[in-house]
């Protein structure tokens, strides 16, 4: 089972891969600390639901990103996500909203025009 600190870990592990120094100061102002939370897997049985560990947040879109091992994992753990509550989205969404690499999700996220040009 993975752990708080495993999540930690891996996205230390993923954020090498931003070679611009600012692009990565942006990202670490979205970076949380992990925190667990059930996601729906539509694609299941009904109220399947699978671990997924929230490591990142842009509160101005209500988005966040998140690490799975299940569902579109471990081919592409990292996933777009709606901030859950107050009647938003609790699923874990559907395939064109995960990633291999925490890059790649960023790149496609509504948080990207801040990541890229701090706006």
């Amino acid at each position: 089972m993975t752990t708080a600190s495993d999540v930690t870990s891996l996205v230390e592990k993923e954020l090498v891969r931003f070679t611009d120094r600012d692009q990565l100061e942006r990202v670490r102002t979205l970076i949380i600390a992990p925190r667990c939370e059930q996601r729906g897997w539509d694609y299941g049985n009904d109220n399947q639901t699978y671990p997924c560990w929230i490591v990142a947040e842009h509160q101005e879109t209500q988005t966040a990103i998140a690490f799975c091992e299940f569902g579109f994992g471990p081919d592409n753990p990292w996933g777009l996500l709606f901030i859950a509550g107050r009647g938003k989205c609790e699923s874990m969404g559907m395939d064109s909203g995960w990633f291999r690499h925490l890059d790649e999700c960023l790149q496609d996220s509504f948080a990207w025009d801040y990541i890229r040009n701090g706006t």
